[in-house]
């Protein structure tokens, strides 16, 4: 994508330049191109960041881009992630500079000793974790838990040896990763979006679609960002100053439909929205269905932040399910 977002200019200039190409793509008023610059040179380019001060143990390059990544949570289905960012800068502000400074220090670890392979203590947790799964039952208690835990490295230790001895080795640890062949996708897809001009700004008879052109996006996504960084603003200065809740909560809408879904929503009647959320429920898993109930008692604004709150969960849902 980055390749064919500077290709326009490329083709276009005689002497192309990178100081060129930014100064081209900043007096670009074409929205498709803006949104896909920002995407790739921003966003993109902040995940990238994120990984490279973790993997090297870079403290301000890793705060620097969870900083420029965190509207993101405001702005789509990310309620809880917005809870977390911002639990974290309040608990970073309150604890004394030493400490934090000392937080800032060790929010890596490497195991390995080695000054490139650092890993983030999620990652770490998460690996112990899956360690710890494959010592308990499928359906574990508590006891369960606290057993693994305390015995894990004996526990690890005795299931390798005993595992040697009847000639028996795991497949996931031996298997080779399998990796999709980026080269010939990545052609194709270029391919693709040069046929069809997408991200072409000198292009005639430009509209604001998706790469199929079978959906218009939302007027909302050309200020994508902007209003990203509004809510998440809104959203610290109820949690933290004012200390109330934020009230009805809608992510930016991406295609126009989801907009006039939005716009329709909020002339809806207490029953209406009731009604919605009930036909929803039934999809929920059984955990989430025992969240719930008695919603007739609950006020039109509530209700709202609830159907929004299904909907967040069904959506993670079938990610989760496309994942597997």
């Amino acid at each position: 994508m980055a390749s064919e977002l500077m290709w326009p200019y490329v083709i276009y200039e005689e002497n192309p330049s990178v100081e060129g190409f930014l100064k081209w793509a900043q007096n670009q008023t074409d929205h498709t191109f803006r949104l896909k610059y920002e995407q790739t040179f921003i966003y993109l380019q902040a995940i990238i960041n994120f990984r490279t001060g973790v993997r090297f143990n870079r403290p301000s390059l890793k705060f620097a881009t969870r900083r420029m990544f965190a509207p993101i949570w405001s702005a789509q289905r990310h309620p809880i992630y917005r809870l977390i960012e911002i639990a974290d800068e309040e608990q970073m502000l309150r604890l004394r500079p030493e400490i934090r400074n000392l937080i800032q220090e060790r929010v890596v670890t490497s195991r390995s000793k080695l000054s490139n392979q650092h890993q983030g203590h999620d990652t770490i947790l998460e690996e112990i974790n899956k360690s710890l799964k494959s010592l308990i039952p499928l359906v574990p208690s508590q006891r369960h838990w606290e057993i693994a835990a305390r015995n894990c490295t004996n526990f690890s230790k005795l299931r390798t040896n005993i595992f040697n001895i009847i000639g028996y080795s795991e497949s996931e640890a031996n298997e080779p990763r399998t990796r999709p062949g980026f080269t010939a996708e990545s052609r194709r897809f270029r391919v693709q979006i040069r046929k069809t001009q997408f991200v072409n700004p000198n292009a005639d008879n430009r509209i604001f679609q998706n790469l199929g052109r079978e959906l218009t996006l939302s007027e909302q996504m050309i200020r994508f960002s902007e209003i990203a960084s509004m809510k998440r603003n809104e959203f610290i200065k109820a949690t933290l100053i004012k200390k109330t809740p934020l009230g009805i909560w809608h992510p930016i809408p991406i295609t126009c439909d989801e907009a006039e879904l939005q716009g329709s929503e909020s002339s809806l009647k207490k029953s209406e929205i009731l009604s919605i959320i009930n036909s929803l429920i039934p999809s929920l898993g059984d955990l989430d269905r025992l969240r719930f109930r008695g919603l007739s008692n609950k006020s039109r604004e509530d209700l709202v932040n609830i159907l929004q709150e299904v909907r967040n969960i069904l959506a993670e849902n079938k990610i989760s399910t496309s994942e597997e």
